[in-house]
């Protein structure tokens, strides 16, 4: 029998250099976006979160998109 997989859900995750602790350690400051279409495109997600990351006061770091997909036999 064949598994496939089925799309749940998709978040985008920017992540922001939010400076350095009294210790010296990288603090990193992530923003949550919840119900990412299945169908975004990479270039439109792109487009998108770094228009929104632009608001910030901290500089973007890094963009990611984090997919869910139930497993059924």
């Amino acid at each position: 029998m064949a598994a496939t997989l089925e799309f749940n859900q998709a978040t985008a995750k920017i992540h922001f250099n939010a400076g350095v602790n009294e210790k010296g350690h990288f603090i990193r400051k992530i923003k949550t976006y919840k119900f990412i279409n299945d169908d975004a495109t990479p270039a439109n997600m792109y487009t998108a979160l770094t228009q929104l990351a632009s608001l910030s006061s901290y500089p973007l770091i890094q963009i990611e998109k984090v997919v869910t997909e139930d497993l059924h036999n």
